[in-house]
């Protein structure tokens, strides 16, 4: 008997996300090469030229794609995600509490959660600061000659930082949704739109309960129609 599946994010999410982070992963590497003089050593001089290029070009998809794709395509579950995003329990705080025995592997009970759990919301609003920051300041470097001098110093050691901080967010990220025994499920959502009702029930219990309820309560309206 097949494994019972719930939705968990449509096409427009899907997109979105894989926009932003394909597009921030290009970024990450092509912009290394412009910093690190090893690695633009290693590339060089006409791979450092096309890495400056690719980092130009793809300061464009990074900064409007997903925003078009999100509000264009999922107003509504956009507004859900900032909504839970900027809501925080108990249990959220609880949550994080005790996710670092869990990141590595340790035994723990960790409190419910809804359709984000307290360590997906963290990772969505470092996310979003990063990168209004890495936007605001990218735009700046690649205008310097528009812009004045004191704006660009300013610019360049944040984008640097913006870079190191967000790069290490997005390996924790992929570990979790590739490597981590307990939530590697989580990315077949991502690609799917999908994940087990088990996977949902011990992970996302709260979720899967209104999910669950919705269910009820839209067959009720069926029976009475």
């Amino acid at each position: 008997m097949p494994e019972e599946r719930v939705e968990r994010f449509n096409l427009a999410e899907r997109l979105g996300h894989w926009s932003h982070g394909i597009t921030f992963v290009v970024l990450l590497l092509t912009g290394s090469a412009l910093v690190f003089r090893g690695y633009a050593g290693l590339i060089g001089p006409e791979g450092l030229r096309l890495f400056r290029s690719l980092h130009h070009l793809m300061a464009y998809p990074f900064t409007f794609l997903t925003v078009i794709i999100l509000l264009l395509g999922t107003p509504r579950t956009v507004g859900q995600w900032f909504k839970e995003c900027l809501t925080w329990g108990r249990d959220d705080l609880r949550f994080i509490a005790a996710f670092p025995r869990e990141f590595f592997g340790l035994k723990v009970q960790l409190p419910e959660q809804g359709k984000f759990n307290a360590g997906e919301k963290l990772n969505s609003l470092l996310t979003i600061a990063g990168s209004i920051l890495m936007v605001v300041t990218g735009w700046i470097l690649l205008l310097r000659d528009s812009v004045a001098p004191a704006l660009v110093a300013w610019a360049l050691p944040l984008h640097s930082a913006g870079a190191l901080v967000m790069g290490g967010v997005i390996l924790g990220h992929i570990y979790l949704a590739l490597g981590h025994p307990n939530s590697r499920e989580s990315i077949n959502g991502m690609l799917s739109g999908k994940v087990s009702a088990r996977f949902a029930r011990e992970h996302h219990a709260r979720w899967y309960r209104e999910l669950q309820a919705g269910d009820f309560q839209g067959k009720k309206q069926q029976k009475i129609a």
